[in-house]
Parts: C-alpha cells; structure tokens; sequence
C-alpha cells in the first residue's frame, strides 16, 4: 500500500492493515469509477416523465394481454479465430490468434434481441449484413412469426421499446415508414415507445437477456455463424430465461431513404403521442382516425 510506504519513509512505523483503517477512519475507501455522467443535453424532467410513462404502458398491456417486447441490437462480433474473454468447458485446449487484427476476422455477425418482458423469453436474430432500419423490423418479425405469435393469437397490438439512436432513431423517418410496413405484414397496430437518448443501459434487454447472451460467448471460438448460432441456443439463467435464435442472410442496402410521398402520408398511420410524442407514437398500417 502506497501510503503505508509514505508513512514509513516519514519515520512512523506502521503496518498495511492499520494504514487501511487510517484510510477507512477519514473517510477513504478503494473505488470504482461510476458511468453515470450524461453525456449529451437531455432534459432530467422529460427523462423521469419517459421512464414513468413506459412503465405504465408496461403495466397496462400486461393488464390487457398485450405483449411487450424490449428490442435492441447487441455489439457486432468479429467470426473466426479470434479472443474471447473468459472460459469454458472443453476436452482440450483451445488456439486462438495472439492479436486480433481485423484482416485474420472471417465475417461478422450482427445480433439482434427481442426480449418478452413478462414472459423472460429472448429471441436473438444473427444477421450476417448490416445493421438497418429494414434488418430491425424484419428481425422483429421474424421474432415475432416463429415464436411469440403462438403466445399471443388473440393480440390486436404490440407495445415495442427501443432505443432512442441507431437505426431504430426516434427521429428517423426511413425507421417509421419501416414500421408501418412492418405493422401491414404482421396485421397487427404498433405502440411503440422509445427510451431517451444516453438511457440504452436501463433498457430491460440489455440486463435481462444481452449480457447472458454475452457469457455463452465466454472463451468460444466463433469461427462461424452455426457456431455462434448454437452458442446463443444455449444461453440460460436460474431464473427460467430461454433464448432461441436464428440466422438471416439477407443483405441490407446502407443509405437508404424514406420515400418522397411518406412525408405526405405519415399521418395517416402515424400518430404521435400529445406529451413525449417525439418518443411515444402509434403505428396502423391500416390507417389512424
């Protein structure tokens, strides 16, 4: 200890155990630094009102037999030969390069989560092109299609979060024409509601199902999309979390705008909210009165 050393170079006689008390008594102790600086201009008001109104729309979809799914796209990964950190069961050792250089990367994979909130079910889409507008809301319904529509047959709506940035912006209009494309092919009205930007880490998907989805990647090669396919599948708490997964290998074209005659017609099918609107909207394909 640093100042236990300086008290002995000053002549007192001291141990590390009474120089930590000496510490601990002024009112010191070992730290870790707290991410908890905005780092961008947010109203603090307009936060809490946000975090308040999602909750109530959590609570009154569970109410009426709405489901609610938390959507988000994790970090991209890097296949081939590559580091992970931490470890796993294996009959032998495992080689992996000793730098990670992007040229030694054999493709990359783009996961992306639908998280039930009531139900403790995630299912994560591993898209091998880009992240988009068009790859989101077809992974929400590819999500939706092969695994909660059974849950839910009586439906009339979906209540969806997401992020604020990205390419689920609450402020894109190529996002939104998305969405109204994605509430015709599933039938169904959209309640979509977005958390305030620089809030992603209170998003429910993130401690609820990425980070588990982050330890079944734990010392794996990922060498291929089957591989990190099947990792993801094995992905399960105590608490009953289960995760299915599935590739998409279509390819996203970056760039692309929203329509000239959707700024027209927007809204038509989108209706945003009177308070928090840029935030909270309702998406029918089949048109709002």
């Amino acid at each position: 200890m640093q100042f236990a050393q300086r008290l002995i170079e000053r002549g007192y006689q001291v141990s590390h155990n009474t120089a930590a008390k000496l510490l601990a008594g002024a009112g010191y102790r070992r730290r870790s630094l707290r991410k908890e600086l905005i780092t961008g201009d947010v109203d603090p008001h307009e936060r809490d009102q946000q975090f308040r109104l999602i909750d109530t729309l959590r609570r009154q979809a569970h109410a009426r037999g709405i489901p609610v799914l938390c959507v988000d796209t994790k970090k991209k990964e890097l296949l081939g030969h590559r580091h992970h950190r931490g470890s796993c069961y294996s009959t032998d050792v495992q080689f992996v390069y000793d730098h990670d250089y992007r040229h030694l990367t054999t493709g990359v994979l783009v996961p992306h989560g639908v998280y039930d909130y009531h139900d403790n079910v995630g299912f994560i889409t591993l898209g091998t092109s880009r992240e988009t507008s068009a790859f989101v809301c077809d992974a929400i319904a590819l999500a939706w299609q092969e695994d909660r529509a059974e849950r839910y047959p009586q439906a009339p709506e979906i209540l969806l979060t997401f992020d604020a940035g990205g390419a689920n912006a609450a402020r894109s209009l190529r996002f939104q024409e998305d969405l109204v494309a994605l509430s015709r092919r599933l039938g169904l009205r959209l309640r979509v509601a977005h958390y305030p930007p620089y809030t992603s880490k209170w998003h429910p998907i993130e401690h609820r199902l990425f980070c588990h989805v982050e330890r079944s990647f734990s010392g794996s090669i990922l060498d291929s999309p089957r591989t990190a396919l099947e990792a993801v599948q094995r992905t399960r708490t105590q608490t009953g979390l289960t995760v299915k997964a599935r590739l998409l290998d279509t390819v996203y074209e970056l760039g692309r705008k929203c329509s000239a005659t959707f700024h027209q017609i927007k809204d038509k099918f989108i209706r945003h909210d009177p308070v928090l609107g840029k935030w909270n909207y309702v998406v029918d394909a089949n048109g709002l009165s």
